[in-house]
C-alpha cells in the first residue's frame, strides 16, 4: 500500500512539474550575401515542409484504409469470439442454476442443524453442522466464473493507433537551422519554462 502510494506522489509531483521547450535565438551574420543565403534557406525549408504535409496527409489517407481493413479483421473474430462467449455463457448460467439449488439446500440444511446443535446439544446434529459448513465452504470456493464477454472493435481506436505512425516531423527544421549556420549566422537553442514555472 505504502509502496503504491509513494509511486502515486512520485506521479503526481511530475505530473506537477515545470515543462519546458525549445526555442531557438538566430543571429544574423554581417556579411553581405547572408542575407540572399538565408532567403535560400527559407525556400528550401517551404519546399521541405510542403512535402511533408502531402506525405502526412499521404500517411492519415492510408492509415484510414488500414484501420478499415483491420476493423474488418476484428469484427470478424469478434463474432467468432462471441460465438463462443455465448455458449460459454449459457453452459455457465446452467452451472450456476445447479450450484445456486445445491448452495441454497444446503444452507437450509445448515440452519435446521444449526437450530438442533445449539438448542439440543445434540452430538449428531453437531456433528452434520460441520460437515455442512465444511462443505458449503468447498462449494463457494467451487463457484462457476461467468465467461468474460469479449470487447466490440472501435474503429475510432483503431484509426487512432495507426495514425500514430504518421508524423509531420520531416527535419525541416534542423535542415533550416543548418542552413542558417552555413550563411554564417549562428543558431542559439534556449529552454523555456511554458508551464507549471516557480
Amino acid at each position: 500500500m505504502l509502496r503504491i502510494l509513494g509511486i502515486g506522489l512520485v506521479l503526481f509531483f511530475v505530473g506537477c512539474g515545470p515543462r519546458y521547450v525549445i526555442q531557438n535565438e538566430y543571429i544574423a551574420s554581417s556579411q553581405p550575401s547572408f542575407k540572399s543565403c538565408v532567403e535560400r534557406c527559407k525556400s528550401e525549408q517551404d519546399i521541405c515542409q510542403s512535402a511533408c504535409d502531402r506525405s502526412y496527409q499521404a500517411c492519415l489517407d492510408s492509415a484510414y484504409a488500414k484501420a478499415k481493413a483491420i476493423e474488418i479483421e476484428e469484427q470478424r473474430a469478434y463474432e467468432r469470439e462471441y460465438g463462443y462467449y455465448s455458449r460459454d455463457f449459457a453452459d455457465f448460467q446452467h452451472e450456476m442454476y445447479q450450484w445456486r439449488r445445491e448452495y441454497d439446500a444446503l444452507s437450509y440444511d445448515l440452519n435446521y442443524f444449526q437450530r438442533r446443535c445449539d438448542k439440543e446439544k445434540e452430538a449428531y446434529a453437531c456433528r452434520k453442522r460441520e460437515e455442512i459448513r465444511h462443505y458449503l465452504h468447498r462449494l463457494a470456493r467451487e463457484r462457476p466464473r461467468e465467461p468474460r464477454m469479449p470487447t466490440p472493435p472501435r474503429f475510432e481506436s483503431i484509426l487512432v493507433n495507426q495514425q500514430s505512425f504518421c508524423s509531420t516531423q520531416c527535419g525541416c527544421e534542423q535542415g533550416y537551422d543548418s542552413c542558417f549556420v552555413g550563411c554564417g549566422g549562428r543558431v542559439i537553442p534556449h529552454k523555456i519554462c511554458v508551464e507549471n514555472c516557480d
